[in-house]
């Protein structure tokens, strides 16, 4: 059988007795010691520590195997010792135990009693080291985990308290701003006034965006499907975002492959993925750029994708995109503004409604093109 590789000190006052086993314990591990006397054992245990020390009780006058255990273990708690004894009682076999000792043997002993002896002291001390580590590696994850679940209580909370304390004052705010709008003559006055409303607008935006994806992360939002002509659905939501293109200068061109047909989807909450998309085509594009919003109507599914001629996103980022919160990069974020849930919320409710959602580089043009597919189901009158 193979050697533990493992080092070991074998302490007993008598010659013969610690010649022999020395000699059986070099026949289980790799490494062995011996000292017969107790200043030697301290001695040899002060320039290192041992795997294994197997001692005798009845040493000498500076001291005994018992005392030796407990300094022992003092210094190595991970230490396994063996205590030996010609006078076993009960006296030294519990003294043995409280001292820290793994196993308490008779001599005389046989080369097979000692070495099975030995072999499972330290089976028993691995299957204690591993559990140790599983028992603080399952006590840190469980302190992570409810660090997670508050830190996402937390944000459930605040993203819950956005309605009220927000989108009530930003309503009045905008209504406020429309009749303000008409009664202003001058151009300097509008101009001012514009820019005014532009924000405002943008800032409704981003408020709808925190309201939608507080009410998917709570499960309130349920489907409510219909037969939905999905181009009319888009050239609305594009209108809507008129502002933001003439804004930036961007063109933004339409094309449509294959007959249309209605899709079978929540009219409402398709609204959301294609104004998420399209703004996220804007936030990212550059100055003077382009926007291409492409329909294609095949057999099984409609696949509506929009590409921007920006500066695109690193490969790294990429399988990123989609999670929530995620900016692909600081500089972006101080730019183009936004909290980095659009596209984490286009793709929960297009897999709601059993599709998918996709981002790649445009090669070789520049920009992204982010894509979402939705089944054609069988009511839909396929």
């Amino acid at each position: 059988m193979e050697k533990i590789k493992a080092s070991a000190l074998v302490i007993d006052d008598q010659a013969e007795m610690l010649f022999l086993c020395s000699s059986l314990l070099g026949q289980v591990v790799t490494e062995v010691e011996s000292a017969g006397s107790c200043k030697e054992a301290r001695e040899a245990f002060h320039r290192r520590n041992f795997d294994l020390v197997l001692t005798d009780i009845n040493i000498d006058a500076d001291g005994d195997g018992i005392a030796l255990a407990r300094e022992v273990k003092n210094i190595s708690p991970s230490t396994i010792v063996i205590i030996m004894t010609a006078d076993p009682t009960i006296e030294t076999a519990i003294g043995g135990l409280k001292s820290g000792a793994s196993e308490y043997i008779i001599k005389p002993f046989s080369m097979e009693y000692l070495e099975s002896v030995v072999r499972n002291a330290f089976e028993k001390a691995k299957l204690s080291s591993d559990l140790e580590r599983e028992k603080a590696l399952k006590a840190e994850l469980q302190a992570a985990y409810t660090q997670l679940e508050a830190a996402d209580r937390a944000k459930t909370a605040f993203l819950s308290r956005v309605n009220h304390e927000l989108r009530t004052p930003l309503t009045i705010a905008l209504t406020s701003s429309e009749l303000l709008g008409r009664e202003l003559k001058d151009e300097k006055s509008a101009g001012v006034w514009a820019r005014s409303d532009r924000a405002l607008r943008g800032l409704e935006l981003v408020i709808e965006e925190l309201l939608l994806f507080s009410g998917l992360l709570k499960g309130e939002l349920k489907l409510e499907r219909k037969e939905t002509d999905m181009q009319t659905l888009l050239n609305e939501t594009s209108s809507r975002l008129m502002f933001l293109y003439e804004e930036m200068g961007l063109g933004v061109v339409f094309s449509v492959e294959g007959t249309p047909y209605q899709v079978n989807c929540d009219p409402s909450l398709m609204r959301e993925v294609f104004e998420h998309l399209l703004v996220n085509a804007v936030k990212f594009n550059k100055q003077g750029g382009g926007i291409t919003v492409r329909s294609s109507y095949l057999p099984d599914r409609a696949v509506f994708s929009f590409s921007d001629t920006g500066s695109g996103v690193d490969l790294p980022d990429m399988p990123r995109l989609f999670d929530s919160f995620f900016q692909a990069a600081d500089y972006l974020t101080r730019e183009v503004g936004g909290v980095g849930l659009g596209l984490a919320t286009v793709k929960r409710i297009v897999e709601t409604h059993g599709g998918a959602a996709a981002a790649k580089k445009n090669a070789p043009g520049p920009g992204m093109t982010f894509s979402i597919s939705l089944p054609r189901l069988a009511n839909t009158g396929a």
